[in-house]
């Protein structure tokens, strides 16, 4: 039987003189793709704004202003809807937010401003928490009124859950 000669320590050969040619061959064919790829890129840039500059009708400023159809202002929409506007809506979300408590999931408020009335629909998790929620609204400084209008069971999961609605109005600022 012959002897293995088995050296770890012996040091190879990085790279042949055939291998650093062929790397340099690879490295020179990839830039050509390169740079191939990147006039086309840019070609096909140049192509697809030159046909959306065909698709559009060249039309002057004032071909295109007359082209819009004339709408007609009603000044009562918009007094109505600025006097929307001016109603002290970021007082009244507030007010309700504060009275939110953990207890309580808002889940829906309409609201309509001329006649001064909210609809809040929530969820807790027992029924004496939503009469309680209704009871802090009743106390609120903004709020006139406040009344459970409906109340439901409903199964969220493996939880039952009250799901309500609370018909409430706010008061005229003074």
């Amino acid at each position: 039987m012959n002897a293995l000669d088995v050296n770890f320590v012996k040091r190879r050969r990085l790279t042949s003189p055939l291998g650093l040619m062929l790397f340099v061959a690879g490295l020179m064919a990839a830039s050509v793709v390169v740079m191939d790829y990147l006039d086309v890129s840019d070609e096909l840039v140049r192509v697809e704004l030159k046909q959306a500059r065909t698709r559009q009708p060249k039309a002057s400023p004032v071909q295109r202003a007359s082209a819009l159809p004339e709408v007609p202002v009603d000044t009562q929409v918009i007094d109505r809807v600025t006097s929307q506007l001016q109603l002290p809506w970021d007082a009244v979300l507030h007010e309700i937010e504060t009275h939110t408590g953990p207890t309580v999931a808002l889940l829906d408020i309409e609201a309509q401003g001329q006649t001064r009335t909210l609809r809040l629909m929530g969820e807790t998790k027992t029924m004496s928490d939503a009469v309680a929620y209704v009871g802090r609204l009743r106390d609120s400084s903004l709020l006139d009124t406040a009344n459970l209008s409906h109340h439901e069971e409903r199964q969220a999961g493996s939880v039952v859950v009250i799901r309500f609605s609370v018909d409430a109005t706010w008061k005229v600022p003074s």
